[in-house]
């Protein structure tokens, strides 16, 4: 992102007021944390290599990817869309891609650390009181399909372009045919 786009959404973020997400973040000591991510990389000798992402920008991934249900590519698309996702993640430039969330991940559990940093953000939520409610994100998206003629036959056997699957449905006056898509939201509570 280019610095105007991120003072914009930076803007939009305060004006919306700080989400349940930026309010958790700023309640929780990220140092434990990082000290914790930090000894899974050894490549800081001077022949060093490609920078590795930020562990707790990576371990904030997880979080949201852990509340909300979230797969590897479906976390980096609501990363790229969610004001309140960016805001948390205090606005990377660039968004690690699935395929390193995936890695990261992967070096987690092969150096074991994962058990001892989830235990760590557990034992600080428990210290504080809160509790975290898992769900998915909350969305009414419904996707289009091709309602076919309404003059040709219905049946298993009858040739037509509507999808078998698809099903009718009213938004306000409209009617649309076609698959709906219904996720909830998570709930931080104290």
């Amino acid at each position: 992102m280019d610095s105007f786009t991120t003072w914009t959404l930076r803007g939009l973020s305060a004006k919306r007021g700080q989400s349940r997400l930026s309010q958790t973040s700023d309640l929780i000591d990220w140092s434990p944390i990082r000290c914790i991510l930090e000894e899974m990389y050894d490549n800081k000798s001077e022949r060093g290599g490609r920078p590795n992402c930020d562990v707790i920008l990576m371990f904030k991934i997880l979080i949201l990817q852990q509340w909300y249900g979230l797969s590897d590519l479906e976390v980096e698309r609501q990363m790229a869309d969610r004001i309140s996702f960016m805001a948390f993640l205090d606005f990377p430039d660039p968004f690690p891609d699935s395929r390193t969330i995936w890695l990261f991940t992967e070096r987690m559990a092969k150096t074991e650390k994962d058990k001892l940093v989830w235990a760590e953000l557990q034992r600080q939520l428990d210290t504080m009181g809160l509790k975290v409610k898992r769900g998915t994100i909350q969305d009414a998206t419904f996707i289009e399909a091709d309602p076919g003629s309404s003059k040709k036959l219905r049946g298993e056997d009858a040739k037509t372009r509507r999808s078998r699957d698809g099903t009718w449905a009213k938004k306000g006056a409209e009617s649309h045919f076609g698959y709906k898509l219904h996720q909830k939201p998570i709930s931080i509570t104290a």
